[in-house]
Protein backbone atom coordinates (compact mmCIF):
# COMPACT_ATOMS: atom_id res chain seq x y z
CA UNK A 1 0.00 0.00 0.00
CA UNK A 2 2.64 1.94 1.13
CA UNK A 3 4.49 1.59 -2.14
CA UNK A 4 1.41 2.30 -4.35
CA UNK A 5 1.29 6.32 -2.56
CA UNK A 6 4.98 6.39 -3.49
CA UNK A 7 4.62 6.14 -6.76
CA UNK A 8 1.53 8.52 -6.64
CA UNK A 9 3.72 10.87 -4.62
CA UNK A 10 6.19 10.77 -7.23
CA UNK A 11 4.17 10.79 -10.32
CA UNK A 12 2.65 14.36 -8.72
CA UNK A 13 6.24 15.61 -8.40
CA UNK A 14 7.27 14.53 -12.01
CA UNK A 15 4.10 16.22 -12.80
CA UNK A 16 5.20 19.10 -11.21
CA UNK A 17 8.21 19.04 -12.32
CA UNK A 18 7.66 19.21 -15.85
CA UNK A 19 4.98 21.77 -16.10
CA UNK A 20 7.71 24.40 -14.42
CA UNK A 21 10.20 23.11 -16.52
CA UNK A 22 7.44 24.51 -18.87
CA UNK A 23 7.21 27.50 -17.05
CA UNK A 24 10.47 27.99 -16.99
CA UNK A 25 11.46 28.17 -20.39
CA UNK A 26 8.46 29.87 -21.49
CA UNK A 27 9.47 32.57 -18.86
CA UNK A 28 12.93 32.32 -20.40
CA UNK A 29 11.64 33.01 -24.07
CA UNK A 30 9.05 35.35 -22.74
CA UNK A 31 11.91 37.57 -21.00
CA UNK A 32 13.79 37.71 -24.57
CA UNK A 33 10.08 38.42 -26.26
CA UNK A 34 9.60 41.23 -23.96
CA UNK A 35 12.67 42.91 -24.37
CA UNK A 36 12.81 42.39 -28.14
CA UNK A 37 9.02 43.83 -27.97
CA UNK A 38 10.27 46.76 -26.23
CA UNK A 39 12.79 47.54 -28.88
CA UNK A 40 9.84 47.61 -31.39
CA UNK A 41 7.49 49.39 -29.71
CA UNK A 42 10.37 51.68 -29.70
CA UNK A 43 11.13 51.67 -33.06
CA UNK A 44 7.80 50.99 -34.23
CA UNK A 45 6.78 54.84 -33.80
CA UNK A 46 9.96 56.16 -34.87
CA UNK A 47 9.76 54.49 -38.08
CA UNK A 48 6.17 55.58 -38.84
CA UNK A 49 7.39 58.92 -38.36
CA UNK A 50 10.36 58.99 -40.39
CA UNK A 51 8.56 57.50 -43.41
CA UNK A 52 5.62 58.64 -44.78
CA UNK A 53 2.27 55.97 -44.66
CA UNK A 54 3.11 55.18 -48.39
CA UNK A 55 7.31 54.70 -47.57
CA UNK A 56 5.69 52.33 -44.41
CA UNK A 57 3.84 50.28 -47.06
CA UNK A 58 6.56 49.84 -49.26
CA UNK A 59 9.02 48.88 -46.68
CA UNK A 60 6.28 46.05 -45.52
CA UNK A 61 6.23 44.89 -49.27
CA UNK A 62 9.95 44.83 -49.01
CA UNK A 63 10.15 42.80 -45.58
CA UNK A 64 7.32 40.56 -46.81
CA UNK A 65 8.90 39.59 -49.91
CA UNK A 66 12.41 38.81 -48.14
CA UNK A 67 10.26 36.99 -45.29
CA UNK A 68 8.78 34.47 -48.50
CA UNK A 69 12.57 34.25 -50.13
CA UNK A 70 13.90 33.45 -46.84
CA UNK A 71 11.10 30.57 -45.77
CA UNK A 72 12.58 29.28 -49.34
CA UNK A 73 15.84 29.28 -48.84
CA UNK A 74 15.44 27.34 -45.40
CA UNK A 75 13.07 24.07 -46.78
CA UNK A 76 11.86 23.05 -43.40
CA UNK A 77 14.64 22.59 -42.28
CA UNK A 78 14.51 24.35 -39.34
CA UNK A 79 11.80 22.56 -37.92
CA UNK A 80 14.18 19.04 -38.82
CA UNK A 81 16.54 20.74 -36.33
CA UNK A 82 14.19 20.22 -33.47
CA UNK A 83 11.93 16.90 -34.14
CA UNK A 84 15.86 15.41 -34.98
CA UNK A 85 17.98 16.68 -32.24
CA UNK A 86 15.67 14.61 -29.77
CA UNK A 87 15.98 11.92 -31.64
CA UNK A 88 20.18 12.26 -31.81
CA UNK A 89 19.91 13.06 -28.11
CA UNK A 90 17.98 10.21 -27.52
CA UNK A 91 20.23 7.81 -28.87
CA UNK A 92 17.66 6.32 -31.36
CA UNK A 93 19.34 8.15 -34.47
CA UNK A 94 23.03 6.64 -34.83
CA UNK A 95 24.55 9.94 -35.33
CA UNK A 96 26.80 11.89 -33.46
CA UNK A 97 26.43 15.34 -32.23
CA UNK A 98 29.18 16.75 -34.18
CA UNK A 99 27.14 15.27 -37.44
CA UNK A 100 24.08 16.57 -36.63
CA UNK A 101 25.53 19.82 -36.07
CA UNK A 102 28.01 20.20 -39.46
CA UNK A 103 24.99 18.75 -41.55
CA UNK A 104 22.88 21.11 -39.98
CA UNK A 105 25.42 24.22 -40.11
CA UNK A 106 27.03 23.19 -43.72
CA UNK A 107 23.70 22.32 -45.35
CA UNK A 108 22.11 25.53 -44.99
CA UNK A 109 24.67 27.06 -45.73
CA UNK A 110 24.89 26.01 -49.29
CA UNK A 111 21.20 25.82 -49.78
CA UNK A 112 20.58 29.79 -48.17
CA UNK A 113 23.76 30.69 -50.96
CA UNK A 114 21.96 29.04 -53.95
CA UNK A 115 18.51 30.51 -52.90
CA UNK A 116 20.16 33.86 -52.98
CA UNK A 117 21.43 34.14 -55.83
CA UNK A 118 18.38 32.76 -57.64
CA UNK A 119 16.11 35.00 -55.99
CA UNK A 120 18.08 37.90 -57.15
CA UNK A 121 17.81 36.61 -60.16
CA UNK A 122 14.19 35.70 -60.16
CA UNK A 123 13.36 39.59 -58.74
CA UNK A 124 15.04 41.29 -62.18
CA UNK A 125 12.55 39.29 -64.17
CA UNK A 126 9.28 39.86 -62.25
CA UNK A 127 7.13 42.56 -64.17
CA UNK A 128 7.67 45.68 -62.51
CA UNK A 129 3.55 46.38 -62.19
CA UNK A 130 3.57 43.16 -59.82
CA UNK A 131 5.62 45.24 -57.29
CA UNK A 132 3.79 48.59 -57.95
CA UNK A 133 7.27 50.64 -59.27
CA UNK A 134 10.59 50.32 -59.89
CA UNK A 135 11.91 51.59 -56.65
CA UNK A 136 10.17 48.17 -54.73
CA UNK A 137 11.78 46.10 -57.00
CA UNK A 138 15.74 47.77 -56.89
CA UNK A 139 14.90 47.68 -52.92
CA UNK A 140 14.33 43.81 -53.15
CA UNK A 141 17.59 43.26 -55.08
CA UNK A 142 19.73 45.46 -52.62
CA UNK A 143 18.47 43.55 -49.61
CA UNK A 144 18.35 40.23 -50.44
CA UNK A 145 22.06 39.16 -48.38
CA UNK A 146 19.11 39.02 -45.82
CA UNK A 147 17.91 35.87 -47.55
CA UNK A 148 21.19 34.03 -46.57
CA UNK A 149 22.22 35.64 -43.45
CA UNK A 150 18.48 34.87 -42.11
CA UNK A 151 18.29 31.20 -43.64
CA UNK A 152 22.38 30.49 -41.65
CA UNK A 153 20.43 32.56 -38.47
CA UNK A 154 17.63 30.04 -38.37
CA UNK A 155 19.90 26.57 -38.49
CA UNK A 156 21.91 28.74 -35.62
CA UNK A 157 19.28 29.72 -33.04
CA UNK A 158 17.31 26.50 -33.66
CA UNK A 159 19.99 24.39 -32.55
CA UNK A 160 19.71 26.29 -29.21
CA UNK A 161 15.82 25.81 -29.32
CA UNK A 162 16.42 22.23 -29.46
CA UNK A 163 18.85 21.82 -26.62
CA UNK A 164 16.21 23.70 -24.95
CA UNK A 165 19.01 26.48 -24.20
CA UNK A 166 16.26 29.03 -23.50
CA UNK A 167 18.44 31.72 -21.80
CA UNK A 168 21.18 31.55 -24.32
CA UNK A 169 18.38 32.11 -27.08
CA UNK A 170 16.74 34.69 -25.61
CA UNK A 171 19.61 36.43 -24.79
CA UNK A 172 21.05 36.10 -28.69
CA UNK A 173 17.80 37.65 -29.96
CA UNK A 174 17.77 40.54 -27.28
CA UNK A 175 20.95 41.20 -28.41
CA UNK A 176 20.87 40.97 -32.35
CA UNK A 177 17.68 43.33 -31.87
CA UNK A 178 18.93 46.08 -30.02
CA UNK A 179 22.13 45.99 -31.84
CA UNK A 180 20.19 46.01 -35.14
CA UNK A 181 18.19 48.44 -33.61
CA UNK A 182 20.96 50.98 -32.91
CA UNK A 183 22.62 50.51 -36.42
CA UNK A 184 19.19 50.96 -38.24
CA UNK A 185 19.19 54.36 -36.22
CA UNK A 186 22.25 55.93 -36.62
CA UNK A 187 22.15 55.12 -40.14
CA UNK A 188 18.50 56.93 -40.37
CA UNK A 189 19.75 59.96 -37.98
CA UNK A 190 23.27 60.72 -39.22
CA UNK A 191 23.97 59.14 -42.61
CA UNK A 192 20.60 58.83 -44.63
CA UNK A 193 17.05 58.46 -43.88
CA UNK A 194 16.11 56.53 -46.81
CA UNK A 195 14.57 53.15 -47.19
CA UNK A 196 18.11 52.07 -48.40
CA UNK A 197 19.62 53.07 -45.49
CA UNK A 198 17.37 51.00 -43.37
CA UNK A 199 17.49 48.18 -45.56
CA UNK A 200 21.78 48.15 -45.76
CA UNK A 201 22.14 48.78 -41.89
CA UNK A 202 19.57 45.92 -41.02
CA UNK A 203 21.92 43.45 -43.24
CA UNK A 204 24.83 44.74 -40.89
CA UNK A 205 23.26 44.35 -37.53
CA UNK A 206 22.17 40.62 -38.80
CA UNK A 207 25.28 39.36 -40.25
CA UNK A 208 27.17 40.74 -36.87
CA UNK A 209 24.55 38.60 -35.03
CA UNK A 210 24.84 35.21 -36.71
CA UNK A 211 28.66 35.23 -36.80
CA UNK A 212 28.76 35.77 -33.06
CA UNK A 213 26.62 32.91 -32.71
CA UNK A 214 28.65 30.87 -35.30
CA UNK A 215 31.42 31.52 -33.40
CA UNK A 216 29.90 30.19 -30.09
CA UNK A 217 29.24 26.66 -31.25
CA UNK A 218 32.21 26.74 -33.22
CA UNK A 219 34.38 27.45 -29.77
CA UNK A 220 32.64 23.70 -28.32
CA UNK A 221 34.42 21.92 -32.09
CA UNK A 222 31.02 20.61 -33.21
CA UNK A 223 31.01 21.51 -36.29
CA UNK A 224 33.42 19.64 -39.04
CA UNK A 225 32.85 19.75 -42.76
CA UNK A 226 33.95 16.41 -42.75
CA UNK A 227 31.78 15.05 -41.00
CA UNK A 228 28.55 16.44 -42.78
CA UNK A 229 26.17 13.55 -43.25
CA UNK A 230 24.40 13.39 -46.82
CA UNK A 231 21.63 10.52 -45.59
CA UNK A 232 21.10 12.42 -42.05
CA UNK A 233 20.84 15.35 -44.58
CA UNK A 234 18.41 13.64 -46.95
CA UNK A 235 16.53 12.57 -43.96
CA UNK A 236 15.85 16.12 -42.55
CA UNK A 237 14.92 17.57 -46.36
CA UNK A 238 12.15 14.51 -46.47
CA UNK A 239 10.85 15.56 -43.15
CA UNK A 240 11.23 19.15 -43.86
CA UNK A 241 9.76 19.81 -47.35
CA UNK A 242 6.48 19.01 -46.57
CA UNK A 243 6.58 22.04 -43.95
CA UNK A 244 8.39 24.32 -46.45
CA UNK A 245 4.90 24.39 -48.21
CA UNK A 246 3.38 25.09 -45.10
CA UNK A 247 6.26 27.79 -43.94
CA UNK A 248 5.23 29.37 -47.63
CA UNK A 249 1.55 28.87 -47.17
CA UNK A 250 1.88 30.26 -43.43
CA UNK A 251 3.48 33.41 -44.60
CA UNK A 252 1.28 34.05 -47.66
CA UNK A 253 -1.63 33.79 -44.90
CA UNK A 254 -0.06 36.48 -43.28
CA UNK A 255 1.73 38.32 -45.91
CA UNK A 256 -0.36 37.54 -49.11
CA UNK A 257 -3.08 39.76 -48.21
CA UNK A 258 -0.62 43.20 -48.41
CA UNK A 259 -0.08 42.45 -52.37
CA UNK A 260 -3.34 42.38 -52.68
CA UNK A 261 -3.92 45.85 -51.30
CA UNK A 262 -1.09 46.77 -52.62
CA UNK A 263 -2.10 46.01 -55.99
CA UNK A 264 -5.60 47.33 -55.86
CA UNK A 265 -5.56 50.18 -53.29
CA UNK A 266 -1.99 51.13 -53.31
CA UNK A 267 1.03 51.25 -51.32
CA UNK A 268 -0.83 54.14 -48.29
CA UNK A 269 -3.18 51.49 -47.29
CA UNK A 270 -0.93 48.91 -47.55
CA UNK A 271 0.92 51.01 -44.81
CA UNK A 272 -1.99 51.28 -42.61
CA UNK A 273 -2.78 47.45 -42.73
CA UNK A 274 0.72 46.61 -42.00
CA UNK A 275 1.48 49.31 -39.13
CA UNK A 276 -1.80 47.48 -37.65
CA UNK A 277 -0.39 44.22 -38.16
CA UNK A 278 2.73 44.74 -37.51
CA UNK A 279 1.48 46.07 -34.22
CA UNK A 280 -0.20 43.28 -33.28
CA UNK A 281 2.39 40.85 -34.27
CA UNK A 282 4.41 42.55 -31.84
CA UNK A 283 2.28 42.59 -28.66
CA UNK A 284 0.37 38.82 -28.81
CA UNK A 285 3.86 36.93 -29.60
CA UNK A 286 5.35 37.87 -26.46
CA UNK A 287 3.37 35.42 -24.61
CA UNK A 288 1.68 33.13 -27.14
CA UNK A 289 4.89 32.95 -29.56
CA UNK A 290 6.97 32.15 -26.32
CA UNK A 291 4.61 29.50 -25.04
CA UNK A 292 5.18 27.68 -28.53
CA UNK A 293 8.95 27.76 -28.40
CA UNK A 294 9.04 26.42 -24.91
CA UNK A 295 6.33 23.27 -25.20
CA UNK A 296 7.02 21.81 -28.82
CA UNK A 297 10.46 20.40 -28.04
CA UNK A 298 9.01 19.73 -24.38
CA UNK A 299 6.77 17.69 -25.88
CA UNK A 300 9.00 15.90 -28.61
CA UNK A 301 11.55 14.82 -25.61
CA UNK A 302 8.87 13.51 -23.70
CA UNK A 303 7.40 11.23 -26.39
CA UNK A 304 11.18 10.16 -27.25
CA UNK A 305 11.72 9.40 -23.57
CA UNK A 306 8.91 8.45 -21.16
CA UNK A 307 6.10 7.63 -24.02
CA UNK A 308 2.72 8.54 -25.13
CA UNK A 309 0.80 8.69 -21.75
CA UNK A 310 2.92 10.84 -20.51
CA UNK A 311 3.03 13.21 -22.97
CA UNK A 312 -0.87 13.61 -23.68
CA UNK A 313 -1.01 14.85 -20.10
CA UNK A 314 1.72 17.42 -20.63
CA UNK A 315 0.23 18.64 -23.83
CA UNK A 316 -3.02 18.60 -22.22
CA UNK A 317 -2.07 20.84 -19.29
CA UNK A 318 -0.43 23.18 -21.50
CA UNK A 319 -3.02 23.68 -23.97
CA UNK A 320 -5.01 24.88 -20.70
CA UNK A 321 -1.97 27.22 -20.08
CA UNK A 322 -2.27 28.80 -23.32
CA UNK A 323 -6.12 28.90 -22.85
CA UNK A 324 -5.15 31.21 -19.97
CA UNK A 325 -2.34 33.49 -21.72
CA UNK A 326 -3.90 33.87 -24.48
CA UNK A 327 -7.62 34.96 -23.92
CA UNK A 328 -6.44 37.85 -21.81
CA UNK A 329 -3.92 38.94 -24.42
CA UNK A 330 -7.54 39.38 -26.80
CA UNK A 331 -9.24 41.25 -24.22
CA UNK A 332 -6.42 43.20 -23.12
CA UNK A 333 -5.85 44.47 -26.88
CA UNK A 334 -9.74 44.87 -27.73
CA UNK A 335 -9.75 47.44 -24.68
CA UNK A 336 -6.52 49.36 -24.70
CA UNK A 337 -5.57 47.98 -28.60
CA UNK A 338 -7.05 51.05 -31.03
CA UNK A 339 -5.59 54.47 -28.43
CA UNK A 340 -2.15 52.41 -28.04
CA UNK A 341 -1.44 52.21 -31.64
CA UNK A 342 -2.76 55.86 -31.95
CA UNK A 343 -0.49 56.89 -29.32
CA UNK A 344 2.43 54.95 -30.84
CA UNK A 345 1.94 55.20 -34.50
CA UNK A 346 0.28 59.06 -34.82
CA UNK A 347 -3.04 60.28 -36.05
CA UNK A 348 -1.87 59.45 -39.82
CA UNK A 349 -2.46 55.43 -38.66
CA UNK A 350 -5.95 56.03 -37.27
CA UNK A 351 -7.71 54.11 -39.40
CA UNK A 352 -5.80 50.78 -38.47
CA UNK A 353 -7.39 51.13 -35.17
CA UNK A 354 -10.56 49.17 -36.06
CA UNK A 355 -8.38 45.97 -37.59
CA UNK A 356 -6.42 45.37 -34.34
CA UNK A 357 -9.10 43.04 -32.47
CA UNK A 358 -9.75 40.90 -35.96
CA UNK A 359 -5.74 40.55 -36.21
CA UNK A 360 -4.90 39.63 -32.99
CA UNK A 361 -7.65 36.87 -32.13
CA UNK A 362 -6.40 35.49 -35.63
CA UNK A 363 -3.20 35.12 -34.79
CA UNK A 364 -4.24 34.18 -31.21
CA UNK A 365 -6.11 31.44 -32.55
CA UNK A 366 -3.48 29.82 -34.98
CA UNK A 367 -0.59 30.56 -32.09
CA UNK A 368 -2.41 26.99 -30.50
CA UNK A 369 -1.81 25.23 -33.50
CA UNK A 370 1.69 23.72 -32.11
CA UNK A 371 -1.01 22.61 -29.45
CA UNK A 372 -4.02 21.20 -30.93
CA UNK A 373 -1.56 19.75 -33.46
CA UNK A 374 0.72 17.76 -31.76
CA UNK A 375 0.12 14.73 -33.28
CA UNK A 376 1.19 15.08 -36.46
CA UNK A 377 4.32 17.08 -35.91
CA UNK A 378 4.94 13.92 -33.45
CA UNK A 379 4.29 11.39 -36.01
CA UNK A 380 5.99 13.38 -38.44
CA UNK A 381 2.62 13.59 -40.85
CA UNK A 382 4.02 17.16 -41.76
CA UNK A 383 2.05 16.89 -45.53
CA UNK A 384 -1.12 17.47 -43.00
CA UNK A 385 -0.13 20.60 -41.95
CA UNK A 386 0.78 21.58 -45.55
CA UNK A 387 -1.95 21.36 -46.73
CA UNK A 388 -4.28 22.84 -43.68
CA UNK A 389 -1.74 25.95 -44.35
CA UNK A 390 -2.32 26.02 -48.16
CA UNK A 391 -6.23 25.43 -47.60
CA UNK A 392 -6.50 28.36 -45.39
CA UNK A 393 -4.04 30.92 -47.54
CA UNK A 394 -5.79 30.08 -50.61
CA UNK A 395 -9.33 31.44 -48.87
CA UNK A 396 -7.62 34.36 -47.68
CA UNK A 397 -6.17 35.23 -50.83
CA UNK A 398 -9.28 34.77 -52.74
CA UNK A 399 -11.54 36.74 -49.41
CA UNK A 400 -8.95 39.59 -49.45
CA UNK A 401 -9.28 39.66 -53.65
CA UNK A 402 -13.45 39.66 -53.35
CA UNK A 403 -13.42 42.06 -49.72
CA UNK A 404 -10.70 44.46 -50.43
CA UNK A 405 -12.10 46.42 -53.10
CA UNK A 406 -15.83 47.18 -51.50
CA UNK A 407 -14.68 47.20 -47.39
CA UNK A 408 -10.95 48.32 -47.91
CA UNK A 409 -8.08 47.27 -45.11
CA UNK A 410 -11.23 46.01 -42.89
CA UNK A 411 -12.21 43.33 -45.37
CA UNK A 412 -8.87 41.91 -45.55
CA UNK A 413 -8.13 41.82 -41.77
CA UNK A 414 -11.49 40.17 -41.67
CA UNK A 415 -10.30 37.75 -44.35
CA UNK A 416 -6.75 36.94 -42.06
CA UNK A 417 -9.47 36.07 -39.09
CA UNK A 418 -11.53 33.86 -41.17
CA UNK A 419 -8.53 31.87 -42.80
CA UNK A 420 -6.63 31.53 -39.41
CA UNK A 421 -9.13 29.79 -37.56
CA UNK A 422 -9.89 27.45 -40.45
CA UNK A 423 -6.01 26.41 -40.00
CA UNK A 424 -6.50 25.94 -36.84
CA UNK A 425 -9.60 23.60 -37.11
CA UNK A 426 -8.47 21.67 -39.97
CA UNK A 427 -5.21 20.97 -38.15
CA UNK A 428 -6.83 19.95 -34.75
CA UNK A 429 -9.00 17.71 -36.26
CA UNK A 430 -6.03 15.63 -38.37
CA UNK A 431 -3.99 16.09 -34.81
CA UNK A 432 -6.68 14.72 -32.94
CA UNK A 433 -6.89 11.48 -35.29
CA UNK A 434 -3.06 10.79 -33.83
CA UNK A 435 -2.63 12.28 -30.26
CA UNK A 436 -6.44 13.08 -29.15
CA UNK A 437 -6.59 16.61 -26.90
CA UNK A 438 -9.35 17.70 -25.20
CA UNK A 439 -10.28 21.04 -25.24
CA UNK A 440 -10.84 22.19 -21.49
CA UNK A 441 -14.05 23.82 -22.02
CA UNK A 442 -14.20 24.38 -18.35
CA UNK A 443 -11.24 26.37 -18.37
CA UNK A 444 -11.95 28.23 -20.99
CA UNK A 445 -15.36 29.51 -19.63
CA UNK A 446 -13.41 30.13 -16.16
CA UNK A 447 -10.79 32.59 -18.12
CA UNK A 448 -13.43 33.82 -20.47
CA UNK A 449 -15.13 35.25 -17.68
CA UNK A 450 -11.65 36.51 -16.00
CA UNK A 451 -11.26 38.18 -18.67
CA UNK A 452 -14.60 39.87 -19.16
CA UNK A 453 -14.46 41.18 -15.89
CA UNK A 454 -10.80 42.34 -16.39
CA UNK A 455 -12.22 43.92 -19.76
CA UNK A 456 -15.06 45.83 -17.97
CA UNK A 457 -12.87 46.85 -15.25
CA UNK A 458 -10.30 48.29 -17.71
CA UNK A 459 -12.40 50.01 -19.66
CA UNK A 460 -14.03 51.92 -17.31
CA UNK A 461 -10.69 53.51 -16.17
CA UNK A 462 -10.29 57.02 -18.00
CA UNK A 463 -7.97 59.83 -16.74
CA UNK A 464 -7.95 62.48 -18.98
CA UNK A 465 -3.77 62.25 -20.24
CA UNK A 466 -3.73 59.38 -22.93
CA UNK A 467 -0.52 58.06 -22.08
CA UNK A 468 -0.96 57.49 -18.58
CA UNK A 469 -5.14 56.31 -19.25
CA UNK A 470 -3.22 53.77 -21.09
CA UNK A 471 -0.46 52.70 -18.68
CA UNK A 472 -3.42 52.58 -16.12
CA UNK A 473 -4.99 50.38 -17.86
CA UNK A 474 -2.77 47.61 -18.82
CA UNK A 475 -1.28 47.37 -14.96
CA UNK A 476 -5.14 47.26 -13.67
CA UNK A 477 -5.70 44.76 -16.19
CA UNK A 478 -2.77 42.26 -15.49
CA UNK A 479 -3.57 43.02 -11.09
CA UNK A 480 -7.52 41.86 -11.96
CA UNK A 481 -6.71 39.00 -14.17
CA UNK A 482 -3.64 37.98 -11.96
CA UNK A 483 -5.75 38.21 -8.92
CA UNK A 484 -8.83 36.14 -10.33
CA UNK A 485 -6.07 33.30 -11.15
CA UNK A 486 -4.50 33.41 -8.33
CA UNK A 487 -8.18 32.97 -6.35
CA UNK A 488 -9.22 30.55 -8.57
CA UNK A 489 -7.14 28.33 -10.25
CA UNK A 490 -5.24 25.73 -7.06
CA UNK A 491 -2.98 24.34 -9.54
CA UNK A 492 -1.72 27.80 -10.55
CA UNK A 493 -1.32 28.80 -6.74
CA UNK A 494 0.78 25.64 -6.60
CA UNK A 495 3.25 26.39 -8.63
CA UNK A 496 3.23 30.12 -7.78
CA UNK A 497 3.82 28.72 -4.05
CA UNK A 498 7.04 26.40 -5.43
CA UNK A 499 8.63 29.42 -7.12
CA UNK A 500 8.82 31.16 -4.44
CA UNK A 501 10.28 28.53 -2.42
CA UNK A 502 12.67 27.91 -4.66
CA UNK A 503 13.42 31.35 -4.96
CA UNK A 504 14.02 31.38 -1.47
CA UNK A 505 15.80 28.29 -1.06
CA UNK A 506 18.43 29.82 -3.81
CA UNK A 507 18.84 32.75 -1.37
Amino acid sequence: MQIGKDAVVRAKGEKRGVLARLFQHTSNYSIGSVLVMLASIISFPILTRIFSVAEYGTMALVTSTILFLVGIGKLGLQHSVVRYYSEVEAGTRKNTATQFFSTVLFGMIVVGLAVTLLSILGIRFVPTAWLSNEQTKYLIILASPLIFIRVVDSAMYNMLRAQQKSGIYSTYFTVRKYLGLGLIFFVLFYVSRTLEGFFISSMVGEFIAVAVIIFYYARQHVFDVRQFDKPLFISMLVFGLPLLASELSMLLLNMGGRYIINYQLGPEPLGAFSAAFNFSDYLQGVLTASFAQAVVPMYFRMWEQQGRGKTIEFIQQALKYYIALALPVLGGMAAVGPELLRLLASSKYDVSATLIVFIVGGMLVSGGTPIFSAGIYINKLTKVVMYSVLTAAAVNIVLTFLLVRPFGIEGAAFAALVSYILYTVMAAYYGRKVVKINIPWFDVLKYGSFTLIMYVVVVYIDPPDLAFRIFSQIIVGALVYGALIIIFDRQVRNLLRQGVAKLMRAR
